[in-house]
């Protein structure tokens, strides 16, 4: 089963990625949708090898 970010978390993570960047003005919706990728990608269920026999 696939998980969503929480709008809270997203908020955080774009917080933090303009943080990262200096705090420059201009980049929020950008951050925004930066931030949304990252944490699908972090949630995203990991994937278990096949075993070859």
């Amino acid at each position: 089963m696939k998980r969503e970010p929480t709008h809270l978390q997203i908020a955080n993570r774009a917080f933090e990625i303009y943080i990262s960047r200096g705090g420059v003005h201009g980049h929020d919706v950008g951050d925004w949708f930066e931030a949304e990728r990252q944490l699908r990608t972090e949630l995203q269920p990991k994937k278990r090898a096949v075993k070859q026999t």
